[in-house]
Order: C-alpha cells, then structure tokens, then sequence
C-alpha cells in the first residue's frame, strides 16, 4: 500500500480487524486455496499487509505493510513485518519465490499505482516463482448502488460484510476508474436504509454487524474494484496467469485468488 495511505483510517481498521467477516477477511476456504496454490515448498514468501489469516502459510514468510498500527494491532509475536510502501519494496531483485496478498488491488486507488505495483511484484519474484492475490473485483454487469440496498431490504443477502462489500462496488462501478470514497458507502447507507432495526429483522443479521457500517463514516480513504478484465490488462508480459481460484462462500465470485507465475 502506497504511504500516502490515510493513516485515522488504518488506526480504526485495525481496532476493528475482529469485528469484520467474510468475504473482507480471507475464510478458512481462501486459506486452504491459497495453500493449494502455492504448493508444499513455498520457499521464501512475501506477504503484502499483515493479514493475520495467511501468516503461517511458509516458514520464510516476511510481511510487508505501510502502518504501523496495523502491525502492531494483528501481526504481534508472528513472522517477520516490516514497515515500507509496496509500490517501492526494500528488497534486492528476485529475493522472493512467493509472494500473497489479500486485497491489495482495493487500497491503490490509481490505475499508475497498480501498474507500478505489478511491475515492483514482477521484480521482486524469482524464476518459476509464484504470486498469488486474492483480489475484489467489481462485476462486469454493473448494478446500481440503489438496487442493492433494495435486494438487503427484501431479504435477498446472506451476511451484512458481503453486502457492506457489494454497495461500495456498486458506488465504485460509477466512476471510471472504478474507485469510490469510503466514506460515500455509510452515506449511502444512511440514505437508503434509514431503519436499521427493520433491516435487522428482515435478514437476522446482528446490529453489531450492522453498526460496523459506521466505521466508514467520515473516512477520507478511497478504494479502488476494477473488473477483472481491467486487472488482467495490468499484467506486466513478465508475468503470465496460470489461474483464478474462486470460493464458494457469498460473494466469492468477486473475490477470487489471482495466480501468477514469473516467464524469467
């Protein structure tokens, strides 16, 4: 994540982290994908951010995330972590035989940083190596912000995280570089669900998760959910996709695990 990220809103995140559900956090199912993929001899592994999920899945693993809260609220006594901008690693050419991530794609919120970002993973792997990113991506039918919040009031959604989700993909789908403030998700909330207890009722879903909504209130980060199609068109020729792993959890089909392989 690029270090101009705001950092009032990482704080929060990270005090939150246990609070939030699937798909924002990777489930048991991402993980064991995430597993399967990078094979029994992962070797030496970056993993960008400090998702906690994913920190056991090599012995080398080092993290990489640009805020310190972050670090000190989910990584504590894990792996190796250190704080640095994943748009310039400080890491030597090819130091890496895997690299992870979960979700990195969202907090670039320019099209150049995600272009810079494939080019500083590509330079970074080794020969053979491997990247995998579980990326959220927006669907290429766009749906309009005040459809989705129709289907959360007749019942049609399973959890209130992958609505939470599907909303800001939505807002973000208007915009053409598909990013949106973080901010205008609980706007729109606000303005189209105005009875959170009806809500509660119609979907059984927890007020507690509900509330989590609040936490995007006033937040000046944006986030970014190009389609697919939009992420593959990043690819550097370096790197060649060798395959995209979808769960079967609510939302996954916009959440699947991108792999990558270096042509070195």
């Amino acid at each position: 994540m690029s270090s101009k990220e705001p950092s009032k809103h990482w704080q929060e995140f990270a005090k939150r982290w246990s609070r939030l559900g699937s798909p924002l956090r990777p489930c048991a199912e991402d993980i064991e994908n995430f597993r399967t993929a990078m094979g029994d001899d992962p070797r030496r592994c970056l993993l960008l951010g400090v998702t906690p999920e994913l920190a056991e899945l090599s012995p080398q693993l080092t993290a990489i995330d640009n805020n310190a809260d972050m670090i000190t609220a989910l990584w504590m006594n894990r792996r190796e972590a250190i704080l640095g901008d994943w748009l310039a690693m400080p890491f030597a050419p090819a130091s890496f035989d895997t690299i992870i991530g979960d979700g990195c794609l969202t907090l670039l919120s320019q099209s150049d940083q995600h272009e810079r970002f494939f080019e500083q993973l590509s330079k970074l792997l080794r020969p053979g190596g491997k990247i995998l990113l579980r990326v959220f991506v927006s669907a290429d039918n766009k749906e309009t912000r005040e459809h989705v919040c129709q289907e959360a009031l007749n019942g049609k959604m399973k959890g209130f995280h992958a609505f939470k989700w599907r909303l800001s993909m939505a807002i973000a789908s208007e915009a053409t570089d598909y990013t949106l403030s973080v901010a205008e998700t609980a706007a729109t909330f606000d303005r189209l669900i105005t009875d959170r207890e009806q809500l509660a009722a119609t979907t059984n879903w927890s007020t507690e998760d509900i509330d989590t909504i609040d936490f995007y209130r006033g937040s000046d980060a944006r986030y970014c959910y190009p389609t697919l199609m939009q992420v593959r068109k990043l690819i550097p020729h370096s790197l060649k996709e060798i395959d995209v792993i979808y769960g079967s959890y609510e939302l996954a089909e916009r959440c699947p695990i991108l792999v990558l392989e270096s042509r070195k």
